[in-house]
């Protein structure tokens, strides 16, 4: 009897042994390695946003240079109707034109209001021979980069909060827009000096 015993309390001593001595599965470091992925990602996602933000502003400030009335408008519209598809794409977000256009036009037309009316008298001032066009050179890029950069960083934090165009809200994204579109036309103004730089040049070469 007291061997059974003795035998029992030696196997019950062995089990605990195993059971202790078996790993630990590294979870814990898996767990960090994947938080630490995800936000590398996020990263690069926003400094590939922020880039393509860049590229746009400079593509609207060389399409509002254009000398020719109201065109200016429609170009810098598609141009910011395509971002919006770019920045969409790049979030995996859902993209329509109906929705994009709705989105511009409730920031630019009524987060901004002066910003709508001021797009249209700019390009129209370039009907005017000679100063007309010269005033609508050298404010309307400013505003258009400006309006196309603040465009796209509120589209870029509304994707990084986890919305989407379908649940846009300007009224919300009024004091981040108004804040964007400032440093916005600091980056146009910019990109206006080195667009003017790289069309005189290609001149200089064409006549040359």
């Amino acid at each position: 009897m007291a061997s059974r015993t003795s035998a029992t309390a030696t196997k019950t001593t062995r089990t605990r042994t195993a059971k202790t001595d078996k790993p630990k599965e590294p979870e814990k470091e898996a767990d960090t390695g994947e938080v630490e992925d995800d936000a590398e990602f996020s990263v690069t996602r926003e400094l590939t946003a922020d880039n393509l933000v860049k590229d746009y502003v400079i593509a609207s400030v060389a399409a509002s240079i254009v000398p020719v009335a109201f065109f200016d408008i429609a170009a810098v519209i598609a141009i910011q109707l395509r971002m919006i598809q770019k920045l969409s794409n790049l979030y995996g977000k859902p993209f329509s034109e109906h929705l994009g256009r709705k989105v511009i036009y409730a920031l630019v037309g009524g987060v901004l209001g002066y910003s709508a009316g001021y797009f249209v008298a700019a390009s129209a001032s370039k009907l005017i021979p000679g100063i007309g066009w010269m005033v609508g050179m050298v404010s309307l890029p400013v505003v258009a980069g400006g309006a196309t950069y603040a465009v796209g960083r509120s589209i870029i934090k509304h994707y990084e909060e986890g919305g989407t165009l379908m649940d846009f809200n300007a009224a919300k994204m009024r004091a981040f827009f108004n804040e964007q579109f400032e440093k916005g036309k600091s980056f146009a103004s910019k990109a206006k000096d080195k667009v003017k730089s790289e069309d005189a040049e290609t001149a200089e070469d064409t006549t040359s």
